[in-house]
């Protein structure tokens, strides 16, 4: 009995800091991004997303454009956390490796474009402009395990030995999807400057299951120490095992203006995507929330917003068979909102330290009439400060660069195909915790009615457990293939 309660109170520490959420957002939109990621300034059926203002120098011709992509993707994170030597199956290391896999083998998207007369003209784009994918972790997250590690190094750090140990099982499959239609119109001023404005509509959907069960202390019932009994007869009658199951939905209306200034040669565009807020609602099943406030069934103001985004772009006919083109984007994190699970507040954004941008550069060859071949590469910077403090490990996006190259095949003036691959190389990124995923506060704030009728001094105890630190990597490979049809 006294195992069983300790550990229910140590499954409650661990469901106070799980499953917090992110933001993602996709530009990869067409194959012709994998293959050359510059398309700021592209004159093509994809400037229905890149560049809608550009489709007004497109001929006046409908045209419409499919694609494939499959995507291949890893996260890992490296927790070294000195009570996780106490987890059984951890082989006596402080170190242990968290990896989660996904694997997208469809990301549709689909453009059209019609410039119906000499001035006026329209596109529509169809993508998935967030998320894209299915994670699964089988065996937990070093933020959850690390909830249930503290709590026998509390214990053996009361009696002074390293008696008890913990095991936990535990499971988690987080969906995330931003399914988007865009609708744009635009006016063409003259032979050098067109204009576009649009709105997209956002389906966002997100779907977490997991569990926490079977936590176990082995060595717990050999300890006979009065303020460990106290602890067991004061900790009551909290349920062991906790499970989840919520699905948070939302729909969100991003506003988009662009221009296209074409001098021939040269084409300079830009693009401006207005912040989206986006406020969640859960669908939770019955007693499926795992204790937090945050999926609990009908709450429906997690903020999950996807920010503004402006967008750069120019290319270059250095001669009439190579293309050269350069990009950038800045994205407005600081001015979103996002939920921040350790306050219970939308406030996660207040520790972001800078804006993130990125820089994209990218060529283009015409063989002969039929073929196209092309690369580039893009450059991803994030704001997070050394601190790293808005990264956890159930969502973390980290500074990487990114290559691309690809083939564009002509059937004939109507018809073409392409394929592309695209890898991006992730740099190792680690954050220092004082306190490693706030374990030490969830178990003082849920301890301390308890303790503060024992004599004891839980500063003195909690000194004793060190920090730690999280290494986050990820890996990820595209691959693509589109056909674009001119009527």
């Amino acid at each position: 009995m006294n195992k069983k309660l300790l550990a229910s109170m140590a499954t409650l520490f661990i469901t106070s800091s799980a499953f917090a959420g992110g933001f993602v957002t996709n530009t990869n939109q067409n194959v012709a991004f994998l293959r050359q990621p510059a398309q700021n300034a592209t004159i093509s059926v994809g400037s229905a997303y890149f560049n809608p203002a550009g489709v007004g120098f497109l001929d006046k011709k409908f045209q419409l454009s499919f694609n494939v992509q499959t995507a291949i993707q890893t996260r890992e994170i490296t927790g070294d956390y000195a009570p996780f030597a106490l987890g059984k199956g951890n082989n006596g290391s402080s170190k242990k490796l968290f990896k989660g896999d996904s694997f997208v083998p469809v990301i549709p998207s689909f453009d059209a474009a019609w410039r119906f007369s000499d001035k006026f003209f329209a596109s529509f784009h169809f993508g998935i402009v967030g998320g894209g994918g299915k994670a699964e972790y089988d065996h937990s997250l070093g933020s959850l395990e690390s909830q249930a590690a503290i709590f026998p190094a509390l214990v053996n750090a009361i009696i002074g030995s390293n008696t008890v140990g913990y095991s936990v099982e535990t499971h988690l499959v987080a969906k995330q999807y931003v399914f988007s239609g865009q609708l744009n119109l635009g006016y063409r001023i003259n032979d050098y400057v067109s204009v576009a404005a649009g709105l997209r509509g956002n389906v966002l959907y997100n779907n977490y299951k997991g569990h926490m069960s079977n936590i176990d202390f082995p060595g717990i019932t050999t300890v006979n120490n009065a303020l460990i009994q106290g602890i067991l007869a004061q900790g009551g009658n909290l349920l062991a095992d906790r499970y989840l199951s919520c699905t948070q939905k939302d729909f969100a209306w991003t506003p988009i203006l662009s221009v296209d200034v074409n001098l021939g040669k040269v084409n300079v565009a830009a693009r401006y995507e207005f912040n989206t807020k986006v406020r969640l609602k859960n669908t939770t099943d019955d007693g499926k929330d795992a204790g937090m406030p945050q999926f609990v069934d009908g709450v429906d103001n997690i903020a999950s917003d996807i920010p503004a985004l402006l967008s750069l772009g120019v290319s270059y006919d250095v001669l009439p068979y190579l293309h050269l083109n350069l990009g950038y984007h800045q994205y407005f994190d600081k001015n979103a909102s996002f939920f921040n699970a350790l306050t219970g507040k939308n406030d996660r954004q207040d520790s972001i330290k800078k804006n993130a941008y990125e820089i994209l550069a990218g060529v283009e060859w015409d063989l002969s009439e039929k073929f196209t071949v092309s690369a580039g590469g893009q450059l991803t910077r994030f704001g997070w400060g050394k601190g790293y403090e808005f990264i956890t490990d159930q969502s973390f996006n980290i500074n990487s660069y990114s290559v691309g190259a690809g083939v564009r095949y002509r059937l004939n003036d109507r018809i073409s195909f392409d394929a592309a691959v695209f890898k991006t190389f992730y740099d190792r990124s680690t954050k220092v915790w004082s306190d490693y995923s706030n374990a030490g506060a969830n178990v003082y704030n849920k301890l301390k009615p308890v303790l503060g009728n024992l004599p004891i001094d839980i500063n003195a105890i909690m000194a004793k457990i060190p920090g730690g630190t999280d290494e986050f990597y990820r890996t990820n490979t595209v691959f693509g293939v589109g056909v674009n049809i001119a009527f």
